[in-house]
């Protein structure tokens, strides 16, 4: 008898070092209240300070998926080592897939977000979530991201490049400033 592997959860992804938990509902309310007590009963309790610095997004993420439930598996994920729990960064997108047209195509992409905390940067810690994020969104029907990188974040748009994405355009995003735009083909 082939035992047949179980489906993957779009709840916690899995990379070799890293687990990608979705942070749920009441969680991201929590953080968006600054309630670390909270916050930790619900997402974890090896939650870092750096954790609460963007509360704001929290909310907002909040309020996207209380408007849409097809949102839910795009929110804030809980970036954590899995050898220990402790949650290192975040990653998130910035609304569900949607269609996209660059030149003569369209085709469904997401904006996407992450953090990787002070004291886990420079580790290939973003690297591996994003491509195990991505192993899963692929299997959801995603070909393409976008990335928004700060001009002088250097680290950033070295990962963009790692991960093989195309610079397409340059903006000035009201909350973040001027912002390169890069694109990433899953296809």
């Amino acid at each position: 008898m082939t035992r047949r592997k179980p489906p993957v959860s779009h709840n916690r992804l899995e990379t070799d070092r890293l687990y990608l938990a979705l942070v749920p509902l009441a969680g991201l309310a929590a953080t968006a209240a600054k309630k670390p007590a909270v916050a930790k009963k619900i997402i974890g309790d090896k939650l870092p300070p750096e954790w609460f610095d963007q509360a704001w997004v929290f909310a907002l993420r909040r309020d996207q998926w209380l408007a849409s439930a097809a949102y839910a598996p795009w929110s804030i994920r809980a970036i954590a080592l899995k050898a220990t729990g402790q949650v290192i960064g975040t990653m998130n997108c910035h609304r569900a897939p949607a269609a996209f047209r660059f030149g003569d195509e369209i085709f469904q992409v997401v904006e996407m977000g992450y953090e990787i905390f002070p004291p886990w940067q420079r580790q290939a810690y973003a690297f591996e979530a994003i491509t195990g994020f991505l192993d899963w969104a692929r299997t959801q029907g995603l070909e393409g991201v976008l990335l928004s990188i700060a001009p002088d974040n250097s680290a950033s748009r070295r990962l963009a490049e790692k991960l093989g994405a195309t610079h397409i355009d340059h903006r000035i995003d009201p909350e973040d400033g001027p912002e390169d735009v890069f694109l990433l083909r899953l296809s």
